[in-house]
Parts: structure tokens; sequence; C-alpha cells
């Protein structure tokens, strides 16, 4: 793919892990990034401060009203679900972890993109399903979201979900397939908005 890199992670239990980034010694942890958006810049965690109701390892937690998620995600017992956001749960229902987003295709079809959000140009990721795999989706360069949006359509992805970028959120580690740790984006740890990251959508072995 010219303008996009795809990550499959092999695993047998995805979490929404928040407070703490999952670190990079935890041997059963195959990928994390960040998910949800985070409302303000605190120094201490609070669910509420997470955009929309989210599940954590089975408990849904309440976080604060965002108009910009449009979407949601949920995983239990092996199977996912992408929605909209009026479809999210209001329980957890055994569903093991959930987070709501801007749902970017939903069902093969592109949602409408907001004028606002079109030309925004920075490096996208979104989490994604593909052929009837979880992947998680990112372009490889700078570029506009409308252009993103495009090639993850040309790329023939079934659902997107958009996951939270920027300097400081943008980090992410995964590990290849020989088992070494492999960093996205590193240098973002020296950003000033490290610190205030709150979830991470976890994918373990």
């Amino acid at each position: 793919m010219t303008n996009l890199n795809a990550y499959y992670p092999e695993y047998s239990k995805i979490d929404l892990v928040c407070e703490q980034m999952p670190k990079n010694s935890q041997k059963d942890v195959e990928f994390c990034c960040e998910a949800a958006f985070t409302g303000e810049l605190l120094n201490e965690f609070k669910h509420s401060n997470i955009a929309d109701n989210h599940i954590c390892n089975g408990v849904m937690k309440k976080g604060y009203r965002c108009k910009a998620n449009t979407g949601g995600f949920v995983w239990g017992n092996g199977k996912w679900k992408f929605m909209r956001k009026a479809d999210y749960p209001t329980e957890a229902n055994g569903w093991e972890m959930g987070f709501c987003q801007l749902l970017i295709i939903k069902d093969s079809a592109v949602r409408p993109i907001g004028a606002k959000m079109k030309n925004n140009r920075t490096i996208y990721r979104a989490l994604c399903e593909k052929d009837g795999k979880l992947c998680i989706i990112e372009s490889k360069k700078v570029m506009t979201y409308e252009f993103f949006v495009k090639c993850l359509s040309a790329y023939k992805v079934t659902h997107a979900l958009y996951l939270d970028m920027g300097r400081g959120w943008n980090y992410a580690w995964y590990r290849d397939k020989g088992g070494k740790v492999k960093e996205i984006f590193p240098e973002s740890k020296l950003a000033p908005s490290y610190k205030y990251r709150t979830n991470w959508i976890t994918f373990y072995k």
C-alpha cells in the first residue's frame, strides 16, 4: 500500500486499558495505542475525562458527552461490533471492552465528512475490519483527513473507527513476529501532552 501501514495483531483478547499505558515489559501485549479522546489536560486520572461511556475489563465506565463521536466499537468473547453511536450499549452486557469514536466507514460505506475536518492535515490512525479481521491502519505520511478516508475506502475496509492522534497521543508500540518491541512515534514521549493520555486499545496474545 502506497499511503497506508496496516497492523494485524494476533490476539486472543482485547481490552481498553485506562490510566496507565501497558508497559512493553508486559510480554502478553501484542499492540496498544490511544483509542478514545481525552477531554481536559488533567494531572489526575478520571474516567469522566474520557470521551463518552467506555467498557474496561467488562465494566461500563461513565465518560463525558462528546459530540464529535459518531460511532463505537465493542469486543467480548472473540466477537466484535462496529456501530453508530446511537446503537452503543448502555450496559456492558457481556462485552469486555468498548469505546466511542468518530465513525469513518460502516458496512463499506463512507460516513459523511464534516467540512471542518476534511482538509485537516496530520498522520491518521483507525481501528478497522478488513476481510473479517481486525487491524490498525495508519497513514504513512501527513495527509488530509479526506484523503485518508479515500485510502481506507480504496483498501476496501468494511468498518473504520477513528483513533486519537496528535503529538503525545500518537505514541504506540507492538511486537513484531519475533516478539521484539517496535515503537511508533517514540519521539512523542517528549511531547508535553504525553503525560495527559488516558486510554489505550490493547491487544493481548
